[in-house]
């Protein structure tokens, strides 16, 4: 990709975009410009500068599947430190979708499934301007682990769910063991970024069919990995916390599991650094749910809140 010179990229401005090969079908009409203006209401999401949406993209190849299913991330508005590290060093990880691209094919190259990649673009310029975009493909016939759970519970027998429950602890610590062991940090760690494939949902198999989203966020610290592994612990307990079929057994097993696939030592300090963090997620949570009350009032809103388990 050329991002041209730093004149050209501060003067006039540069767009970049990158496609996987087995996607460029599906994206041959279409440049960096026409994906961050493409209009979309499909799952559509937007808050502090970004957006998110599910978009159905279609093949010009006479002999394709049909339709692909993406989830498309674009960014609008980014930071003075960002745009700076960006006009000076175009080819550097500095924009969300550069960042999360590169945190996805780490992760696909440790042996973790993530979702796929099929586009990533952005704009440098003019004048420190920044932004960027990643499409990822659609994890079919899939749903969030805290979601898909508490239907399972209702159809499947005791013993069916409990060895699926079983199954998934050990695929869980595998997947977190895997990253931490690598020095990777996902630092949104919840049950709702873990998602289990629906297919064959009610034959428990020895490994479900895990992926895990929105990496966005993960790091490779050089140091305080310690901290960086109690915050993702601390996550994921917290999250476990409102869904009913998961227990303090269940729990035990992950971290069992989780222990002999890191072989960390300080087990019982680690838990209670973990339990802390976890404590720490409610209390807050809870603060925010008792100001959003307070204030609905005077907006004309409902008292009640949702539900902010699994949230990131």
């Amino acid at each position: 990709m050329n991002h041209g010179s730093l004149w050209t990229r501060w003067r006039a401005g540069v767009s970049w975009m990158w496609v996987a090969p087995p996607f460029e079908s599906y994206l041959r009409d279409r440049d960096q410009t026409a994906i961050m203006n493409l209009e979309t209401r499909d799952r559509f999401h937007a808050k502090q500068g970004r957006s998110t949406a599910r978009v159905e993209l279609r093949s010009d190849r006479p002999d394709s599947r049909g339709p692909l299913a993406v989830y498309l991330k674009r960014h609008y508005q980014l930071s003075t430190r960002e745009r700076m590290l960006a006009l000076f060093d175009p080819a550097g990880p500095h924009t969300p979708a550069a960042a999360e691209r590169r945190n996805l094919e780490r992760a696909t190259a440790l042996g973790v499934p993530v979702p796929e990649v099929v586009a990533a673009g952005g704009r440098t310029g003019p004048h420190g301007r920044l932004e960027s975009f990643l499409m990822i493909a659609e994890l079919r016939s899939s749903s969030a682990l805290n979601e898909i759970l508490p239907t399972l519970v209702t159809h499947m027998g005791k013993s069916r769910f409990d060895k699926l429950k079983r199954a998934l602890a050990r695929e869980l610590a595998r997947i977190t063991a895997t990253l931490h062991s690598a020095g990777m940090f996902h630092s949104d760690l919840y049950l709702c970024h873990f998602f289990l494939e629906r297919a064959g949902e009610g034959d428990p198999s020895d490994r479900p069919r895990l992926a895990l989203i929105d990496l966005h966020r993960a790091v490779e610290p050089r140091s305080g990995r310690f901290w960086r592994r109690w915050k993702d612990l601390g996550q994921l307990l917290y999250s476990t916390h409102e869904v009913a079929c998961v227990g303090d057994r269940d729990r035990l097993r992950f971290l069992v599991h989780y222990r002999r696939m890191t072989g960390i030592r300080g087990v019982r300090f680690l838990a209670m650094m973990v339990q802390f963090r976890a404590a720490r997620y409610e209390a807050h949570n809870q603060k925010r749910l008792r100001t959003a009350a307070s204030a609905a009032p005077a907006h004309g809103l409902s008292t009640s809140a949702p539900s902010a388990a699994g949230g990131s």
